[in-house]
């Protein structure tokens, strides 16, 4: 994928991962494939890029578009951290792992192993037909498991869609891309509008 906006392919991030590919992006990060040189295995890694409010500086820092969108970002940021380290005390086999998370050059990072398959959208559009009642449950029973446990740590996905959950080749799914995560904080006004996803974002979101 060819994004003027991502880290140059070759980037090393933390002194230990080296960028691959862009594997996505969107309103709230980029996502990157890279190979985690100590370990010598693939990871993804998720920049927090809010492109609303966010702008590259050069070919690696990032920086707020401007003065009145300085608190924003730094807002931004503080829960993009915040969140991986929640994430990361999930250990749950259908919800994407969380490694590590960093800062550097003025973002946010986190590190996530690399779920082998495709997406839930690509793998519906493989059958040629609608999914069976079978099919699906063997899909959605495990994810709504997941749910139960984010839900249970006052936390909310909020960009479930079919190109967010992973499918394995053992045909188990993966709930990946919590790049639009939020604790259910309701005494909090202050709101990133760019985590809304039509078609799939509650209507009061």
């Amino acid at each position: 994928m060819d994004n003027l906006l991502a880290l140059p392919v070759g980037t090393m991030l933390a002194s230990e991962y080296r960028l691959e590919r862009v594997l996505g992006a969107g309103g709230f990060g980029i996502t990157y494939q890279a190979t985690d040189l100590p370990l010598n295995r693939s990871v993804a890694i998720k920049e927090y890029f809010p492109s609303d409010f966010a702008a590259r500086e050069g070919s690696r820092n990032v920086r707020s578009k401007s003065a009145g969108h300085s608190e924003d970002y730094r807002w931004g940021l503080d829960r993009f951290i915040s969140e991986a380290k929640t994430l990361a005390k999930f250990d749950h086999p259908n919800i994407v792992k969380v490694y590590r998370s960093f800062q550097e050059n003025n973002s946010g990072y986190m590190v996530l192993q690399f779920e082998e398959g495709r997406s839930f959208k690509s793998w519906l559009d493989s059958l040629g037909r609608a999914p069976s009642q079978a099919e699906l449950d063997q899909i959605l029973a495990p994810l709504l498991d997941a749910l139960q446990v984010i839900h249970a740590q006052d936390f909310l996905h909020r960009d479930i869609a079919p190109d967010n959950i992973i499918i394995r080749a053992d045909g188990s799914p993966c709930l990946i891309d919590f790049g639009a995560a939020r604790q259910a904080m309701g005494h909090q006004t202050k709101t990133l509008t760019a985590i809304v996803k039509a078609g799939y974002s509650p209507v009061e979101q």
